[in-house]
């Protein structure tokens, strides 16, 4: 009796050992689940960002590259009446490659040195990412020197290219025509941009998983009646005999019905006489149910 009892007692322990292990066990695994998908999404993101860094580092290295070709770049300055000349230049540039940039040129100071004048201009416009990424190519490799030292860019609006930009020039020009260029034609020989392709700067660098997006299903249409068929959902009952009903839908005239004659969706499976009713079987989308009809009314 004793061995007995202890036995149940020991097992009523163990079990309750191994329901709270078992739980113990689930909630451990659910957690390491969600550390698991926690590193995994934190490695996705390590990796984007170490390719965002080694991007802006090619881009870093281009740039200096560039910087440095520039300043070795051999440049003439003219002896020409500013700032005028500078205007007039920008107009060619873009007449002759076909630039369509629309924008205000403001003369903002001027500084005299010994040998050279310095100009500063800004221009406030706008124009399309390529047609612009176009002039700072000429302006920077064109034979004649200007420097753009600052350049803002944003978008004119979601639902076009056009960009809103304000860019700031310096040229300079001599003082003796000694030290300036005489043969113009020369100067303007047209350049050929060398553009490599580029990226839409303004593209966010992380882009949003696409939705997929599930088209609904069309909803099941109901075959149409037959003529002379009853839709019993819309009829009453007009009279019940033992063996048949007579119905009628709408203002339509009373038509006779026996048990097993068909209606629409459905069929006649019995006649209650006792109650003064009839039973339809109506089937609609693969699903049946029953109706019932006593006379003059709708159950």
């Amino acid at each position: 009796m004793f061995a007995r009892r202890n036995s149940l007692t020991l097992g009523l322990i163990w079990l309750v050992l191994l329901v709270v292990g078992l739980f113990w066990y689930v909630k451990d695994t659910r957690r390491l689940e969600a550390a698991y998908r926690e590193e995994k999404q934190a490695r996705e993101e390590l990796e984007r960002s170490q390719n965002e860094i080694r991007r802006l580092t090619d881009v870093e290295t281009l740039h200096e590259e560039l910087k440095q070709k520039w300043l070795n770049e051999p440049k003439v300055i003219l002896a020409a009446d500013e700032p005028s000349f500078t205007l007039s230049y920008l107009n060619w540039i873009m007449s002759t490659n076909s630039l369509i940039i629309d924008f205000d040129f403001t003369l903002n100071g001027k500084r005299e040195d010994k040998k050279h004048t310095e100009f500063t201009y800004t221009l406030n416009g706008e124009a399309s990412y390529q047609d612009l990424h176009k002039l700072v190519w000429y302006l920077t490799y064109g034979p004649i020197l200007y420097q753009i030292y600052d350049l803002n860019m944003r978008r004119q609006g979601a639902d076009t290219d056009l960009l809103r930009f304000t860019m700031r020039l310096r040229g300079f020009t001599v003082t003796s025509q000694s030290d300036s260029l005489d043969d113009l034609h020369e100067l303007r020989k047209p350049l050929t941009a060398k553009l490599g392709a580029h990226s839409d700067i303004f593209a966010p660098r992380i882009k949003p998983t696409p939705k997929v997006v599930v088209k609904a299903k069309p909803k099941p249409k109901l075959p149409p009646k037959r003529p002379g068929e009853i839709d019993v959902e819309k009829a009453k009952i007009r009279a019940i005999t033992g063996n048949s009903v007579f119905i009628s839908e709408g203002g339509s005239g009373l038509v006779e019905l026996k048990v097993g004659d068909p209606v629409y969706l459905g069929k006649l499976v019995r006649i209650d006489l006792k109650n003064s009713r009839a039973i339809f079987r109506i089937t609609k989308f693969g699903r049946s149910h029953e109706i019932t009809l006593g006379i003059d009314q709708r159950n």
